[in-house]
């Protein structure tokens, strides 16, 4: 006899979780009701951005000749054109909600993200030569390569499945997670949701794997930024909490949709399902504007009471000497 399907045999994701917590009214009309969300330009970049990097990743342009003929560069600009013209030509609704001029701006805001990402991993590969850390770029591009790119973690026991972008060697022989973001950022303030997402990496990577990793962080893209998490054995005791309290939350509430609380914010004029904005199902009274990331300064010590603790590497990693 089949078993009717339930809202407790639910398999999570970090994703899931975010918008469960941001509002549980939204997590059942997207995942348990499965109404179609409205698509957006930024999703479709944000798809090709990772297909770039993830390729790139796996290229390890393993002869002097590819850096002389312009290397990474190059290659990411035509790995871009080609999949942009793809997803272009099979996402004929992009069409139908944006203009040529807004289509154009993202095209080239696009490309100048991937651009400045490669300049940026130029400039510290430079840096590992004129050190005499390696002989030469190519050679340093091999050594600091991504260990694992577009790496599934999953846990049976918890009923969760995250991919993490990419998974980079460090110089004590650890590891480092790290997730790319096309999105602005939020000056010192590392978001809510971001960092959740993190941490349930790192615990599913610590299962998956065998191994905590040493840190676990978000890259801007547009910027050049990264915010690190140092990870314990308290952030991963944190992500298994998270992750068993949402688990419990949707077992309660099973698939009655009126147990899955409204949560009005600034956000929702943006949601899918709002009924004012978009046409959705929740009729939600949205409040008052405010800024939810009010402008101040925040030491790094202020943070890490709040359990963030975020740690620039790039100025803490100490290099071995080449030999």
């Amino acid at each position: 006899m089949e078993t009717k399907w339930t809202a407790s045999h639910m398999r999570l994701s970090p994703s899931k979780i975010n918008t469960y917590m941001k509002c549980p009214r939204e997590f059942y009309y997207k995942y348990i009701a499965k109404i179609p969300e409205k698509k957006t330009i930024h999703l479709f970049r944000g798809t090709l951005v990772h297909k770039v990097l993830e390729n790139l990743f796996k290229n390890k342009f393993k002869t002097l000749p590819q850096w002389e003929k312009g290397g990474p560069s190059e290659w990411v600009q035509e790995q871009f054109e080609t999949g942009w013209e793809e997803k272009i030509g099979k996402h004929k609704w992009l069409w139908e909600i944006h203009t040529k001029e807004e289509m154009d701006a993202m095209y080239v805001e696009t490309e100048d993200l991937l651009q400045n990402f490669v300049k940026s991993v130029d400039k510290k590969l430079t840096e590992m030569v004129k050190w005499k850390i390696f002989k030469n770029k190519y050679q340093a591009w091999n050594a600091v390569a991504p260990k694992y790119a577009e790496k599934w973690v999953k846990s049976s026991e918890y009923a969760i499945v995250g991919v993490v972008d990419v998974v980079c060697n460090d110089f004590d022989g650890g590891t480092t997670l790290l997730d790319y973001k096309t999105s602005k950022r939020y000056g010192a303030y590392l978001p809510e949701e971001y960092y959740r997402q993190l941490i349930i990496y790192a615990f599913l990577y610590t299962l998956e794997m065998g191994e905590m990793p040493n840190f676990v962080g978000v890259n801007y893209l547009r910027f050049d930024d990264t915010f690190f998490v140092k990870v314990n054995q308290q952030v991963l005791d944190e992500a298994k909490d998270i992750i068993k309290m949402v688990h419990d939350c949707i077992k309660e509430r099973e698939e009655y949709e009126d147990r899955y609380e409204q949560v009005p914010q600034n956000l929702c004029k943006w949601c899918s399902f709002n009924k004012e904005h978009n046409g959705g199902p929740c009729d939600v009274v949205i409040p008052k504007w405010e800024p939810k990331y009010k402008k101040k300064k925040e030491n790094y010590e202020d943070i890490s009471k709040q359990s963030k603790l975020l740690i620039e590497l790039e100025n803490q990693e100490q290099f071995p000497e080449f030999d």
